[in-house]
């Protein structure tokens, strides 16, 4: 898997995008060696283009002899910046990861409270006193239908693929 690099030849001056990650669908970005791990975002490849608007960039592949002279000899952009940026990015993976836990847990919640109700109402309705025989059919269908959702709804909550 090649790495790529953006320079800017007037500054000489790189940002390291590192491997195109195709789950995503972006680049790694830069690495941060206190982390160990990627920005795995375009923060700092965004600020490199806004400083560098006007001025000719080119992307080298890894593997070749301009990639090998670029990290020798040219300055790296925002160097000292990398760790910051990673942080923030392994903060907002946090977060999601929290929002996300949260919007589980209310949707168990939520399930709960409809097989609360759906049982409520079936007690409701095994309780009713049909005043004819057609009135009974449709309760009795009611009743059936309520069963068959508390069914379904059971089935879901247990099923480890939901929760």
């Amino acid at each position: 898997m090649r790495d790529y690099l953006v320079y800017c030849t007037y500054c000489s001056s790189y940002t390291l995008l590192h491997s195109y990650d195709k789950d995503s669908g972006s680049f790694l970005g830069e690495y941060s060696l206190l982390h160990n791990n990627y920005t795995r975002n375009d923060v700092v490849l965004n600020k490199f283009l806004l400083c560098h608007l006007g001025h000719t960039v080119r992307t080298i592949p890894s593997q070749t002899e301009d990639y090998r002279e670029i990290i020798c000899n040219a300055s790296h952009f925002l160097e000292d910046d990398i760790d910051k940026y990673v942080e923030e990015s392994q903060e907002r993976l946090r977060y999601s990861e929290r929002d996300r836990k949260s919007e589980r847990e209310i949707g168990q919640v939520q399930l709960y409270l409809i097989e609360h109700l759906l049982t409520h109402e079936l007690q409701m309705l095994t309780q009713a006193r049909a005043a004819t025989p057609a009135e009974g059919q449709v309760l009795l269908g009611k009743e059936l239908g309520i069963k068959q959702s508390l069914d379904v709804l059971r089935r879901v909550r247990s099923d480890k693929q939901f929760a």
